[in-house]
């Protein structure tokens, strides 16, 4: 992959990466400081809810890995880069979504251990999937 596109994608990804860190950190922090509070899901709910959500995060990583997985290493140069984009985008996009709910549950049921749950396995799984051009072989 050339300079241009991985480079593109690599600042998606730090950009994906660094908003779910930012408002884990903002979120928790307003919680734990007493500075918001809203309580208005009940624990059970939230617990559930979000454990629902954290399946659909993890299923995100999966579906980018079976993408990629899925490009043909004989397909010509740019349509094995296209691919790997489409992929990484929308893994990466299901997993900051189902780290951002989380966060947003967490907040919404006052509870700060979620909101570091969610952003935390977001920033976790968004982190590790770093786009590489040995992932699809064109280094």
């Amino acid at each position: 992959m050339s300079a241009e596109p991985l480079g593109q994608l690599r600042l998606i990804w730090a950009a994906l990466v660094g908003g779910v860190a930012v408002y884990t950190f903002v979120i928790f922090g307003l919680l734990t400081t007493g500075a918001i509070g809203f309580g208005v899901l009940s624990p059970g709910v939230l617990n559930v809810v979000a454990a629902a959500v954290m399946l659909y995060m993890g299923a995100g990583v999966l579906l980018r890995r079976s993408m990629i997985a899925r490009i043909p290493p004989d397909a010509p140069r740019d349509v094995r880069v296209g691919q790997y984009r489409a992929a990484t985008i929308i893994g990466l996009g299901l997993t900051e979504s189902g780290g951002l709910i989380v966060i947003t549950l967490g907040m919404l049921g006052s509870e700060p251990l979620w909101v570091l749950a969610g952003g935390g396995a977001a920033f976790v799984m968004m982190f590790l999937a770093r786009p590489t051009a040995e992932e699809i072989g064109t280094d």
